[in-house]
């Protein structure tokens, strides 16, 4: 009961969060008539593709899949990340506004082949790069629309499991410095991997998938390969491993260890606040197991002894009644058949690719967009890829046409001044003179979009290429990474100028993130030598060579996640 109280003192807050939006809005229609008209607004085009379009309060979603099961899955993610402010609440900074989260959602798999082969297994794909953080996912055991009544049913919707995994990795990679210990991301995202919602109530406590089964499977007696000690020190073999196999099981033991972990500092308000510290100790550097000992007061065999204990006593699947639940305000926008050529084209173009996969995608995109000349998002299309991978000046005229003819669009103005930035590399007579035209569009795609991560960063670049970088110029490095925490390049760019600011806090408090972060080990490494490097002291002029130096057309970082069933 206990539990139960904890849950619900911290979900009341939710009915704080707005259930409709206010304003004046346009006339609201229904999608296929299964949902509240005060939350849909429907655009149409004629000759239209399966593709569509959804913007909600925190997502941007491309889907040709049923709009009904698309509309409750936004629902869904929407219900999850109220939840998820609420839980982080002391890790987040209330006064950065992030962009919205976008998000691929597939019938069946079917990607560009620059993104690499699909397995049958295949549940995801991330990726995570300057140009923006993308998650592909696809439609795999469906059947999310759920009533009170089914809340408690073991768990049967590998779709909605997946989504809920990846927005709630990413909603704790994005909007905290939170990057240790590895067994944390685990058990966290198993553990908001597994709620449900309905229109006022939600399910708490169950694990995502079925790692937690095999807890009780040794605790029956099957054979314990880990204790929590191991957990606590990240010891799980890395890869993918075939079911059956030893190393299998060690993983699948490490993340139902991992959940009961995360699972028991939930649930109190005691042990949230002991959370808290234990997280700022160990990203501070502090031995996992030693600091969780320190603060929980458990370790070796009294914390194994609690955690069963934890288990047979208090580990608890919660159906709460929650009576105003956020829901999505959601934008429908059907696209034209022409357009849904080119939604997977454009969206692979902003995961870095390899220089050898942006020359394809450039080649494959002249072809298609020749057949398109009137469609925006073609010619877009088509732009992004000559300035990455071809000649600038050819998407020149198209988008200075672009921002002419869509003065409040901010795409445009960021691709045409990345354009005049690859232009003033070459080092001609006319540098300086492209050098204005890249920071003038540049500018007017900040005032549009100022939470855009890649806008802030590319003029940091600009300001980079001129003969004394300003304050003001190294401040667009500090936006960039403040809105992008998952992006390692602007972590790299931000520690380094908030060192050559003077601001030495600032600067050891991105570097140590950087030190911490496991899913970058290069970044990792780095940071440790500049974390060294800055005890001694630094020039100016050191630190401005090496922002100079880094490189900017790194191939995006992307993760495949796969079925464990």
């Amino acid at each position: 009961m206990a539990n139960y109280k904890h849950v619900v003192s911290l979900l009341m807050t939710i009915a704080l969060v707005p259930a409709h939006a206010s304003g004046n809005e346009p006339p609201k229609v229904i999608v296929k008539g299964k949902h509240d008209s005060s939350t849909v607004i429907v655009k149409g085009v004629r000759d239209p593709s399966a593709w569509f379009r959804i913007v909600s309060q925190h997502l941007i979603v491309y889907s040709n899949d049923d709009p009904d099961d698309v509309i409750e899955l936004v629902n869904n993610l929407e219900r999850l990340d109220a939840v998820l402010r609420l839980y982080l609440k002391p890790f987040l900074d209330g006064r950065e506004a992030l962009p919205k989260f976008t998000l691929y959602f597939q019938g069946r798999p079917d990607l560009p082949p620059e993104l690499g082969a699909i397995d049958s297994s295949a549940t995801a794909l991330t990726s995570i790069c300057p140009s923006g953080t993308l998650a592909f996912t696809f439609s795999k055991a469906k059947s999310w629309k759920l009533d009170n009544a089914s809340l408690l049913r073991p768990e049967d919707d590998y779709t909605l499991m997946t989504n809920f995994w990846i927005y709630a990795d990413n909603f704790l990679y994005r909007h905290t410095r939170i990057r240790a210990p590895v067994w944390f991301f685990a058990g966290f995202d198993a553990y908001f991997g597994g709620m449900r919602f309905t229109d006022n109530q939600m399910l708490v406590g169950r694990d995502a998938g079925t790692s937690y089964d095999l807890l009780q499977l040794i605790d029956a007696g099957w054979t314990r390969r880990l204790r929590f000690d191991d957990v606590l020190h990240d010891r799980s073999p890395a890869g993918r491993f075939a079911v059956g196999t030893n190393a299998h099981y060690l993983q699948s033991e490490f993340l139902g260890r991992a959940f009961n972990l995360v699972h028991y500092m939930l649930s109190s308000e005691d042990n949230r606040n002991k959370m808290a510290r234990y997280l700022e100790r160990v990203n501070e550097g502090g031995d996992p197991a030693d600091s969780f000992a320190d603060i929980f007061g458990l370790s070796g065999q009294e914390l194994d002894t609690a955690m069963w204990r934890y288990r047979r006593m208090s580990m608890k699947i919660l159906q709460v009644e929650v009576p105003d639940l956020p829901r999505a305000h959601i934008e429908f926008t059907r696209l034209s058949r022409i357009e849904g050529e080119f939604v997977l084209d454009n969206a692979a173009l902003k995961t870095c690719p390899a220089p050898a996969h942006g020359r394809a995608m450039l080649a494959r995109l002249q072809q298609k967009a020749a057949q398109a000349p009137a469609v925006d998002l073609a010619r877009i299309s088509l732009s992004r890829a000559q300035v990455e991978w071809g000649d600038p000046l050819d998407a020149i005229g198209y988008l200075t046409h672009a921002v002419e003819n869509d003065p409040y669009n901010p795409e445009p103005y960021y691709l045409l001044g990345l354009a005049y930035a690859k232009l003033a590399e070459r080092a001609g007579a006319d540098r300086q003179e492209r050098l204005a035209a890249a920071r003038a569009s540049l500018t007017e795609a900040a005032l549009l979009a100022p939470e855009a991560p890649d806008v802030s960063y590319a003029l940091f670049r600009v300001g980079l290429m001129g003969t004394q970088p300003t304050d003001k110029d190294m401040t667009r490095a500090i936006d960039a990474w403040r809105h992008g925490h998952d992006v390692f390049a602007f972590a790299r760019a931000a520690a380094l100028a908030q060192a050559w600011l003077g601001d030495a806090a600032g600067a050891y408090q991105v570097f140590n993130t950087l030190a911490r972060n496991t899913r970058d080990t290069d970044s990792a490494a780095w940071a440790t030598i500049w974390l060294a490097r800055l005890e001694k002291g630094v020039p100016r002029d050191e630190l401005l060579a090496a922002m100079r130096a880094e490189r900017t057309t790194v191939p995006g970082a992307r993760s495949w996640m796969h079925s464990r069933r």
